[in-house]
């Protein structure tokens, strides 16, 4: 399977530290040099754990290949930025299985260039379903990134709606 990744789900992941979810799930991840700059060069500048412990998985189960094309073009129709654009087209050069975006309009064009998309939240779900997390360890998670919404970029409303829905399938 082969899974390109945006910034936020890697800083999510890496923010809770369990970087390991995303590699028992996918075994490798694709990023690009824009994603790579965002999330390990801006983040290790700002001191962000998580972007230390990114870095130590960067050519080993995190690879960093650069789309051909510019995503110049992407950017500008569907007003997303160059990290987004970036992964959408690396995710059509490779004819990618999946990318993990969170953002709405990086998804929304993702999904218009006919790419399967998850978030965060679906990440941790399917970890439940493959037996990598508990409902309650999940629920602990979603429940952090909800009284955190200004680091995690999440709506809490979408949290609570997620929390729910994992209750009621337990």
């Amino acid at each position: 399977m082969i899974v390109i990744s945006d910034s936020t789900p890697l800083i999510h992941f890496g923010t809770i530290e369990r970087l390991d979810l995303l590699q028992a799930m996918y075994g490798q991840v694709f990023i690009t040099g824009a994603i790579y700059r965002e999330v390990v060069t801006e983040g290790v500048a700002l001191g962000k754990t998580d972007a230390f412990l990114i870095e130590k998985e960067i050519g080993s189960w995190i690879k960093i290949v650069n789309p051909k094309d510019d995503p110049g073009e992407i950017c500008s129709r569907y007003g997303i930025h160059i990290g987004e654009a970036e992964a959408i087209l690396l995710a059509r050069e490779l004819d990618a299985d999946l990318i993990l975006i969170n953002e709405r309009d990086g998804r929304r064009a993702a999904k218009k260039t006919g790419i399967e998309v998850k978030g965060t939240i679906g990440v941790i779900s399917d970890c439940i379903r493959k037996r990598f997390l508990t409902v309650e360890a999940a629920v602990e998670i979603m429940a952090f990134f909800g009284a955190n919404p200004y680091e995690f970029w999440i709506d809490p409303k979408i949290i609570d709606v997620a929390i729910e829905s994992l209750l009621r399938s337990a």
